[in-house]
């Protein structure tokens, strides 16, 4: 076997403290939701955090404020950094390698398309989410604060819009994260563990 490091201590850190954040804002936006149900359906309470009202909005800006900073962290990182402009941002030179990448998950193409470290598709993805992300802070700051921040609450067009775009924005976040897990699947425990050790482990050719 050999070994090839994937990803710097800060990439591993904030991956993780993001799957923490992301699962706390989850659990207890669920108990708050149920407080006042955007739809018509209610969550069980046992897949909720916070136990009431209060408790789960206190959760959820704990794990608001470590999700932004978190989040925060991880963008100046890959914005500024070598690492991350070279293997993780989005580029126009990425366009044309998308649909292969989608047609090879589908099954249509057989043959996996060259890549780097990050196939097209995952860089369009990761940086994608850091604009979904920041659209369900700021929704959710909208309806928090409607008449502190109502110039925020204007732009997601009022209120209940905020509420929608708040709800709409944390599913995508959720349905990422579950699509990331399959990919990881997909990829294998070697993939995994490298988000923990920083290497991962490749056939030798010999």
């Amino acid at each position: 076997m050999i070994k090839e490091f994937q990803h710097p201590l800060i990439i591993r850190l904030t991956h993780w403290i993001n799957f923490l954040s992301l699962g706390i804002m989850v659990l207890s936006g669920l108990r708050i939701y149920n407080a006042s149900p955007l739809f018509d359906f209610k969550i069980p309470a046992d897949l909720t955090l916070g136990g009431w009202l209060a408790g789960g909005r206190q959760w959820h800006f704990f794990g608001m404020w470590l999700f932004t900073v978190n989040g925060v962290v991880y963008v100046l990182y890959n914005l500024f950094s070598y690492h991350g402009r070279k293997t993780t941002l989005f580029r126009f030179s990425d366009i044309m390698g998308v649909f292969p990448m989608i047609a090879y998950y589908l099954r249509i193409r057989k043959e996996h398309p060259s890549k780097d470290k990050y196939n097209a598709l995952q860089k369009l993805a990761y940086s994608t989410v850091p604009l979904v992300a920041l659209c369900a802070v700021g929704s959710g700051l909208a309806i928090y604060w409607p008449v502190q921040f109502s110039r925020i609450t204007e732009l997601f067009g009022g209120y209940e819009s905020a509420r929608l775009v708040h709800f709409l924005s944390m599913a995508a976040l959720v349905l990422f994260f579950f699509g990331h897990l399959v990919m990881v699947a997909i990829a294998g425990w070697s993939n995994f563990f490298s988000m923990i050790t920083g290497w991962k482990k490749h056939p030798s050719p010999h």
